[in-house]
């Protein structure tokens, strides 16, 4: 080899060990700056920003395609954070669920206080419509469906939503409504929320069905016939408007 070859080889190792320096150094800030960053961070501050990482991750992959390196490389934090504050990447993924279904609670009570709403159940249900054609919210309860995870019933027990708006449905009838009355709302809420779970989840085969191809007009028809049973029903049971 010339001594012009020797050379040239010897400049490029030396440049490659001063990029190697330089990237390891870049990699040391990196790190630092994460760990100033996660101790900067309040407790709840952290573990929102899991969830909404989790949820964007969500978004675009099912459940099953993701893992905790995912969500903590996508999120900047070790996986040690993510199990002190879910337990495991099961605890997370329902979690993410269990957010968003307290969201979608809190909607349908704040629509409930609104003068003549309970005269409008079509409403109500296009909340529940729209939050089960959400790509994120769909993959979840799909996600649930499958595992038939314990914990999915123990956080439904502990929440008791449906429970919470039909307590609210009866005193807006009634200032002091009957045990009766207030089962016959869980009853039909229960039977609600199944129907429209069902048609999320399987809505291209039960157009197949009855010959459809699925669409915002069989969307729109579910969801009109779905309310106006609801109705009919309170109507007849309890005197709903």
């Amino acid at each position: 080899m010339s001594l012009a070859r020797r050379r040239i080889r010897r400049a490029e190792r030396a440049v490659a060990r001063r990029e190697d320096r330089q990237d390891r150094r870049a990699e040391r800030v990196e790190r630092k700056q994460r760990r100033v960053a996660r101790q900067r961070r309040a407790p709840e501050v952290a573990r929102q920003l899991l969830l909404d990482t989790a949820e964007r991750l969500f978004a675009d992959h099912n459940p099953d395609e993701v893992g905790l390196k995912e969500v903590a490389r996508e999120a900047g934090v070790s996986h040690a954070l993510i199990t002190h504050y879910f337990g495991t990447y099961a605890g997370l993924v329902e979690a993410t669920l269990a957010r968003r279904i307290t969201a979608l609670r809190e909607r349908i009570r704040e629509r409930l206080l609104e003068a003549g709403a309970l005269a409008r159940p079509e409403e109500l249900l296009d909340l529940l419509f729209d939050a089960l054609e959400d790509p994120v919210h769909l993959r979840l309860m799909k996600w649930m469906a499958a595992s038939e995870r314990p914990s999915a019933h123990a956080f439904a027990l502990q929440q008791r939503g449906l429970a919470v708006i039909a307590q609210q449905v009866a005193q807006a009838m009634r200032p002091d409504p009957p045990r009766e009355l207030v089962a016959t709302i869980e009853l039909t809420l229960v039977t609600a929320v199944a129907a429209a779970t069902g048609y999320a989840v399987s809505k291209a085969a039960l157009a197949g069905a009855i010959g459809h191809e699925p669409g915002r007009a069989l969307d729109a028809g579910v969801r009109k016939t779905l309310a106006g049973m609801v109705q009919a029903y309170l109507r007849d049971r309890i005197g709903l408007p």
